[in-house]
């Protein structure tokens, strides 16, 4: 059964991770929270990383979230300023203001991950595709089995179909 970690289980455990991150020595560490050097190390080679990463995504995730409010306050001035301009028939401020928000969602389905802009790319018709596809198949034609195998899955896009 694996020893459970120390350090993970010690009253003063994030004032021991602070004092390694704010780069105090390990012995020292070690010398005034009353653990082995050796349980520290193999804490911070073990445990350290993995809430670093953690703490990394909440950075990024609240930094994120702060540009959303940002954009979502943008975007609630821009439709105040939409909804002004009805009363006064001025069409090019109106129109300006609905180029506005339609850039205000877009930026908004990007940040949230609603709207992805990433290319697709379909093989199938790529010229480099073709090629490997027929010198795979002409590869296989003493193997009439295998290669009706391998046809079959080509051309149902390898999807189960």
């Amino acid at each position: 059964m694996p020893r459970s970690c120390t350090i993970c289980g010690h009253t003063d455990r994030d004032a021991i991770e602070d004092a390694f991150i704010a780069g105090t020595p390990k012995r020292r560490i070690a010398a005034h929270h009353g653990v082995t050097e050796q349980a520290l190390r193999r804490h911070l080679r073990e445990h350290l990383p993995a809430l670093l990463a953690l703490a990394r995504d909440a950075e990024r995730s609240a930094r994120a979230d702060t540009l959303l409010d940002r954009i979502e306050a943008l975007q609630s001035r821009t439709l105040a300023i939409l909804e002004a301009t009805e009363e006064t028939q001025d069409h090019r401020v109106a129109l300006a203001a609905i180029r506005e928000a339609r850039g205000n969602l877009e930026l908004i389905g990007e940040v949230t991950k609603e709207l992805n802009r990433a290319p697709t790319l379909n093989l199938s018709f790529h010229p480099e595709y073709i090629e490997a596809r027929t010198l795979i198949v002409q590869a296989l034609e003493p193997y009439p089995q295998a290669k009706d195998a391998v046809v079959r899955a080509l051309e149902s896009g390898g999807n189960g179909r």
